[in-house]
């Protein structure tokens, strides 16, 4: 190729190969001889089929690995373990995250989604809790205010109403309201009230890998459903209560009673397989609540806007709980007095809130009787303001 004109680069393109490698070749006299490669024996050699077992098991960390071979005997280093396991690594990774499957009642995921509504003429976003049963792939789906650490505590008090139960562990991402930090080992610090929610209920935590979040492949599939095939079917909402009932019709219409692609069942059939763990009854303390006195009315006043509470209540304090998920509870004494939902700009009124309101002579207050008046304002006399300008001089004269 070369004496017929073709220059280096040409003859690379042509043969497939670098032009350092065509010009090494031009420059012998003739074709390199053909050299056997001697295998060399390697430390390894003996823990190969331990250390695949291994990562077909789904663990791919050569540290640990390491750490195991070297108790079998293993004297070599760890570069040559992790260059023996290089090859293997992606598809060991990827059996570990795709194809990992938990028993029956072993784990939960969670995860959130956010979304863009038309809130009152203006863009706002929304956010969506999302729990999948690791075993059964029954979901649960509420939209909220916000991610904040109250509103996450309570969609898991309602999600395990909805499960009647919690499983064993429940894996997160690094959403800072679970992982506060990390150690010098990498391993998670908790977020302090969380953990203490966590043990009260009696579940534990797990955190999937740091910019691994396939991990939790099945709620991250989740809320790619929850965007694909409820989202699409809501076209109007009249605050976030009503979309929670969408959200809880298409549940257990669509998303729990279809046919599942991983499993081939459907979630509702797998579910009674689950052997899930009782809630706590005894409430965890985890929303913020604000103090109020009730007024006169019975109205009490939360943003800006007023609700009903039994008026027994009035002069007493009472204590807001803002779900943040379009429901608003009252709480007096530690007992639930009234539940309303969010309606901004407006007077939220239960009428059983007034039932049974006495007069001094026990008799039922009338309702009010509107009171005719004939002349809502005085009569003036009209006179020609030459009769002013008259006692004006008159005046004036004196």
């Amino acid at each position: 190729m070369h004496d017929k004109g073709m220059s280096v680069s040409q003859i690379a393109r042509e043969v497939g190969r670098d032009r350092k490698t065509i010009r090494k070749w031009l420059g012998e006299s003739e074709p390199a001889m053909y050299k056997r490669h001697t295998y060399k024996p390697k430390k390894i050699d003996p823990y190969r089929e331990y250390v695949l077992r291994r990562m077909s098991e789904g663990c791919v960390n050569a540290t640990v690995i390491f750490d195991e071979i070297s108790e079998m005997g293993y004297d070599g280093g760890i570069t040559q373990l992790r260059v023996f396991m290089k090859p293997h690594r992606q598809a060991a990774e990827e059996k570990a995250t795709t194809r990992f499957e938990t028993l029956p009642g072993e784990q939960a995921q969670v995860d959130w989604g956010s979304f863009t509504v038309n809130w009152h003429g203006h863009k706002k976003r929304i956010y969506a809790f999302v729990m999948v049963l690791g075993y059964s792939r029954m979901m649960y789906l509420e939209f909220t205010e916000n991610e904040k650490l109250e509103t996450l505590m309570g969609c898991h008090v309602r999600a395990a109403a909805y499960f009647n139960g919690v499983t064993a562990t429940c894996l997160y991402d690094n959403m800072k309201t679970v992982v506060a930090s990390q150690d010098d080992r990498g391993k998670p610090i908790w977020n302090e009230r969380f953990a203490a929610f966590a043990t009260h209920h009696g579940f534990k935590l797990r955190r999937c890998k740091p910019y691994r979040a396939r991990t939790k492949g099945k709620v991250e599939n989740g809320v790619k459903y929850v965007r694909r095939n409820f989202w699409p079917r809501v076209r109007t909402f009249t605050g976030l209560d009503d979309l929670n009932r969408q959200a809880r019709h298409w549940l257990d219409t669509v998303a729990n009673v279809r046919v599942h692609g991983t499993t081939h069942q459907r979630p509702i059939d797998r579910y009674p397989e689950e052997q899930l763990l009782p809630m706590n009854t005894v409430p965890f303390e985890s929303a913020e609540r604000h103090l109020r006195k009730v007024p006169s009315d019975a109205l009490v006043t939360y943003e800006t806007n007023r609700y009903s509470v039994p008026y027994q209540l009035v002069g007493y304090m009472v204590e807001i709980q803002d779900e943040r998920n379009g429901v608003i509870l009252f709480f007096h004494a530690g007992k639930l007095v009234a539940e309303h939902t969010k309606c901004p700009g407006r007077h939220v009124i239960n009428k059983k809130h007034f039932e049974g309101i006495l007069t001094g002579g026990k008799q039922k207050v009338p309702q009010p009787i509107p009171r005719l008046i004939e002349n809502p304002a005085p009569e003036v006399m009209r006179r020609p303001l030459s009769v002013y300008d008259r006692l004006l001089k008159e005046e004036v004269v004196r």
